[in-house]
């Protein structure tokens, strides 16, 4: 992990001929983002100065976080990072003269949101109670087909790129999204599955997209899974013509299965079935979580994790809606949920 790297001599010689002390921009960035804005003529007249400047910033930026750390950037860019979040420091130094004073406010507000971020951490795994009830599913068989090029070679999805990186092209390009089709299989044995095992509400037909951010306009069939209880999260299964399964669970967390098609991707129906049996049955067994609003710009973050924690995961996003009502139902939601989304009740019927 490098945290700090040398060249900033210059911007230390500048500072001094302007009589400012490097050791106070370094430990407050409002003042060193002010004084760099005062001085970019001199900058931009000097790539020199302006790349030392560049390095002296990010190391004050990788001070911020004990993860935070140089990375290896593309065409010489200098950037500082940790898992969430990249900022790129000769870019912004290029583009801080054309910057607003709303705009350079938000970029502050972003560091300090990060340097304060704590993860949600992942969801404990599911009590074996729980974990025995997700293990009775069984995947349907999937059916085998072997798609062709248009001269007549097999395509070995999921393995095309083992060896070398996809072409440009491939990432615009969408080959047999029929190979997908048979995630509708899945998506209805996991409906079925979670009927017979949890005490639900099913709801069918056009009532079942009540809680989508977003309704297809494809979809073909809609299934919301209500448990009968209050603070675990209800779940929306849709089946749509792309062919695609889009999962709403919760709030806000959407999820569409496959995540994208394109040939780049090269995901295949039996990994997107997989990941679509992975998070379904953790949101009955109770390892998914949401959180909002976080920090000033009011982040959304879901973290979930398979029943026995052999796999997790977590985003950070803006609110993925501009209603002011949805965000204080959401807000008011989940502060209600003191301990997160909890596991569906049995059925006992």
């Amino acid at each position: 992990m490098i945290r700090h790297v040398a060249g900033y001599g210059p911007f230390l010689t500048f500072c001094a001929a302007q009589h400012t002390d490097p050791r106070h921009l370094a430990s407050n960035l409002p003042a060193l983002v002010t004084f760099l804005r005062t001085h970019t003529d001199a900058l931009h007249q000097d790539p020199a100065l302006l790349r030392a400047a560049a390095v002296f910033t990010g190391n004050t930026v990788a001070t911020l976080r004990p993860d935070a750390q140089w990375q290896a950037g593309i065409r010489d860019e200098l950037t500082v990072a940790n898992e969430d979040r990249a900022f790129e420091l000769t870019r912004l130094l290029q583009h801080l003269h054309l910057a607003t004073d709303d705009q350079i406010d938000a970029f502050l507000d972003t560091v300090e949101d990060w340097r304060l971020w704590e993860p949600l951490p992942p969801p404990a795994p599911a009590p074996p109670a729980l974990r025995d009830a997700g293990a009775t599913y069984s995947r349907p068989p999937l059916p085998q087909h072997i798609f062709t090029t248009p001269a007549g070679e097999p395509i070995p999805y999921g393995h095309r790129w083992e060896e070398e990186p996809p072409p440009e092209e491939a990432y615009s390009r969408i080959t047999h999204p029929e190979r997908f089709a048979p995630l509708h299989q899945v998506a209805q044995a996991l409906i079925d599955h979670l009927t017979a095992t949890y005490d639900v509400t099913v709801t069918n037909g056009p009532d079942a997209l009540q809680d989508l951010l977003r309704t297809p306009d494809d979809a073909l069939r809609a299934t919301r899974l209500t448990p009968h209880r209050p603070d675990a999260a209800p779940l929306t299964i849709v089946t749509t013509t792309e062919p695609a399964v889009l999962v709403h669970a919760g709030a806000w967390c959407e999820l569409t299965y496959p995540d994208c098609p394109c040939d780049a991707c090269d995901e295949t129906a039996e990994t997107e079935a997989e990941s679509l049996e992975y998070f379904v049955l953790a949101v009955a067994a109770g390892t998914f979580r949401e959180r909002y609003p976080l920090g000033t710009q009011h982040a959304y973050e879901y973290a979930w994790a398979t029943p026995d924690g052999s796999y997790e995961t977590a985003s950070t996003s803006i609110p993925p809606t501009d209603s002011p009502t949805r965000r204080q139902n959401t807000e008011r939601r989940l502060a209600a949920l003191p301990h997160g989304w909890q596991p569906w009740p049995p059925r006992t019927g």
